[in-house]
């Protein structure tokens, strides 16, 4: 006789159907999260000006956001099944709010830095808390909808740069926070009205398994932002350091602890990594596309806020509109395959875009770039499409924590992009900052083609019932 696993996400028997007006809110919760980190990038250099400093440390505010949603996602993701994805989502964008009028008063980049990873904190909730209503009351649809959600994303990505640029332009930049801060809080208010709860499960908490965890995400994200900033090389040994001794010690934890977080056979399941690798290296290409186009775009061609913000919006436009397209395209020709395509999309785009950028004329390499840019987004939509899917079919969907950590990895793509950027950036070689995406896709590519296809859903949810027998 099986049983259900501890800690596992429970859905209501009948669970009562939510309004389309519910559905809606929490894409747009999704859209919000998206916008919170790329909402300042068009803006970065006035932002840059205004506190006076330099494009290596106003990247430091863009990073500071990721590096906080990358160590709490975990705790994010066990706190949302424990409170309830509607509660903890809801408190979470009330800290939003604060943070966000307290990075719109912030005097200098430090006060600046630790209100962005405020914001990265309250962010982490959100996409847990999505996924997981999401997949309770909207299971029968399970590919289209996460298809969906990924296009939310997209929808971020395609708002916020723009958003950002044209309040800057009107209000100043410290108008963007006080904007942000405000849609947080009417979101807040209408999950609150038309979300209906989700019951809170009773995973168990085993500290010395969390604390690992975080201690090993934090330090080797920490590590890849410090070798950004120019930290001192001891600090960033040290960070390495701490951070593969964190993992290690949470591994040995959890193969020897009967209250794991998370058994370690769903994450040697072949369709949870691979879906959370393509998400994370998906990510990473993001956070380099949206934080060097915009300093190239204002360094070499003056553009201003608004104008980057034109361009760039190709680029998540692009993820919007093909995402939900990219399920289809799924249905005749299997998800997998979309994956593999759109892997080797961005295995070409960034080389293109170091190209484009570089080439004579004044309104030529903008338009180039914005073709290039349209073409990385329906990649870059499809990979997120087919992860999201991926993982919500595997076992792990069942585990709070494990749906954070699957988070945390993306999470950390974006750190690993912004920590590229400011670290290659600097030297004045476009080809090396796009030359590392291409790279990353091209490892990605290799690792989600070997070995066979995942095994049928049914199976594993066999196996997963078998594990906790």
């Amino acid at each position: 006789m099986t049983s259900t696993p501890t800690g596992a996400l429970t859905p209501p028997t009948t669970p009562a159907q939510p309004s389309r007006t519910a559905y809606v809110v929490l894409l747009a919760s999704t859209t919000l999260g998206t916008l919170s980190s790329t909402i300042i990038t068009s803006p970065i250099n006035r932002i840059a000006s205004g506190l006076g400093v330099g494009s290596r440390e106003v990247v430091f505010a863009v990073a500071a956001f990721t590096l906080a949603m990358v160590v709490f996602a975990p705790m994010a993701g066990w706190l949302c099944e424990r409170l309830g994805p509607r509660r903890f989502l809801i408190g979470s964008l009330g800290l939003m709010v604060l943070a966000g009028v307290g990075a719109a008063l912030s005097p200098n980049l430090l006060t600046l830095v630790g209100m962005r990873a405020l914001q990265g904190v309250a962010c982490s909730a959100i996409p847990p808390a999505v996924q997981q209503t999401l997949a309770v009351f909207w299971a029968q649809n399970r590919a289209r909808v996460m298809a969906t959600w990924a296009s939310a994303i997209g929808v971020g990505q395609a708002l916020g740069p723009p958003l950002g640029g044209v309040v800057a332009d009107l209000v100043g930049w410290r108008g963007v926070f006080v904007t942000h801060a405000a849609l947080s809080g009417l979101l807040a208010l209408l999950l609150w009205r038309s979300v209906p709860s989700v019951p809170a499960g009773r995973p168990p908490m085993h500290v010395s398994g969390m604390l690992t965890l975080v201690l090993g995400a934090g330090g080797i994200v920490g590590a890849m932002t410090a070798v950004g900033q120019g930290s001192p090389m001891r600090l960033t040994v040290v960070l390495v350091v701490l951070g593969i001794l964190g993992v290690l010690l949470h591994l040995v934890l959890a193969r020897r602890s009967s209250r794991a977080l998370v058994p370690l056979s769903l994450f040697a399941e072949r369709r949870y990594y691979r879906s959370t690798a393509s998400a994370g290296t998906s990510m990473a290409i993001l956070g380099i596309f949206i934080v060097a186009t915009p300093l190239e775009l204002g360094r070499e061609f003056g553009l201003s806020p608004g104008r980057i913000g034109a361009i760039t919006v190709a680029l998540a436009a692009s993820m919007a509109l093909f995402a939900p397209l990219s399920s289809r395209l799924g249905e005749r020709i299997t998800p997998r395959r979309v994956l593999h395509l759109g892997l080797a999309v961005l295995v070409c785009t960034p080389l293109l875009l170091s190209l484009a950028l570089t080439l004579d004329g004044s309104l030529l390499p903008l338009g180039v770039a914005f073709g290039v840019l349209s073409l990385s987004g329906c990649a870059i939509g499809s990979v997120q499409s087919v992860a999201a899917l991926g993982v919500m079919r595997s076992p792990a969907a069942t585990n709070g924590t494990a749906l954070g950590i699957h988070n945390m990895v993306r999470f950390s793509g974006l750190a690993v992009g912004y920590a590229w950027v400011a670290l290659t950036y600097p030297t004045g070689s476009l080809f090396l900052v796009f030359a590392g995406p291409a790279v990353l896709a091209a490892v990605t590519l290799a690792l989600v083609l070997a070995g066979p296809p995942a095994e049928p859903q049914h199976q594993q949810l066999v196996q997963a019932a078998a594990v906790s027998t």
